[in-house]
């Protein structure tokens, strides 16, 4: 897990709960469950395409238990 994402889950009460796509390294095939949508959220669009790697550099840190 990289700081920025537990810095994130934990600011929204999320940790333990979820995972941040923007901060996974997809290099193998994986099922992933979209929790929010352009559908769900109201949103315009669903924002530009991923980068190809995580930004900002990853900071990796323990996943908490």
């Amino acid at each position: 897990m990289t700081q920025a994402e537990l810095e994130i889950l934990r600011s929204r009460d999320l940790l333990r709960k979820v995972r941040l796509s923007c901060q996974a390294v997809c290099d193998h095939d994986m099922k992933v469950r979209p929790l929010m949508t352009v559908t769900s959220t109201g949103l315009d669009g669903p924002g530009k395409a991923p980068e190809p790697n995580i930004t900002p550099e990853p900071e990796w840190v323990d996943k908490p238990a």
